[in-house]
């Protein structure tokens, strides 16, 4: 039995036209297309690759900065405590610590991009000591308050502050922790920028080298 072949329009009748594509992969079916740089070199020339870098070793020397004058001024109001443990001292001094807390606490917003959170963890763990209470301090709103009672058994009272376990001498170990390691100890560990991953200056482009719901293949390309 003789069979007539099929036409070579008829064989092609159901087969889609291909649109050409742009090198290394495109999908218009997809919501959205990497965007590419301009491939200028000027551009590349022009970066500074070390600004991450640099903008992270800053935040780590300002919060060594702010954290060390947060020390010496706890380790100033607790010399003042001991040498005059009266009731106006023990209040006034009280609250200058709890002031300086809540400016370091923002210094810490300010740079909490690159900072390990930890930092600011064993600072509220070590407001949040048990004794602390007896003196009236309270968290509002992110920021500590204290409202010194008016009576208070102010010899009593000194070791709960400036004893080996006192609150002020944990603070004051929150503080000194941060000054013994290495300043790359003290950022992030999820910062993208910071990763150690190698990029090779030929290979810097920001198209993906093929779409990637897959890639499309006939003879016009």
């Amino acid at each position: 039995m003789y069979i007539t072949p099929l036409s070579y329009a008829k064989r092609t009748e159901r087969l889609s036209v291909v649109s050409p594509i742009r090198p290394y992969g495109s999908a218009p079916f997809r919501e959205e297309e990497p965007t590419r740089l301009p491939p200028e070199p000027g551009f590349y020339d022009s970066f500074d690759w070390n600004q991450p870098y640099r903008q992270a070793a800053e935040c780590a020397a300002e919060w060594l900065q702010h954290s060390r004058q947060a020390q010496l001024t706890i380790r100033a109001s607790a010399r003042q405590i001991k040498h005059n443990p009266s009731l106006l001292v023990l209040e006034e001094q009280l609250q200058r610590v709890v002031d300086t807390i809540n400016g370091l606490h923002i210094r810490y917003k300010d740079l909490e991009a690159y900072l390990k959170p930890e930092l600011w963890t064993s600072i509220e763990v070590a407001m949040q000591h048990p004794d602390a209470k007896q003196f009236g301090l309270t968290k509002e709103s992110g920021d500590w308050h204290i409202d010194f009672p008016k009576s208070f058994p102010v010899e009593s009272s000194i070791p709960t502050l400036i004893g080996p376990r006192g609150w002020m001498t944990g603070l004051h170990k929150a503080l000194e922790e941060p000054l013994s390691v290495k300043a790359l100890d003290l950022l992030r560990g999820d910062i993208p920028l910071l990763q150690p991953y190698s990029c090779y200056y030929s290979s810097m482009k920001t198209y993906w080298p093929f779409p990637t719901s897959g890639m499309l293949l006939n003879r016009l390309l």
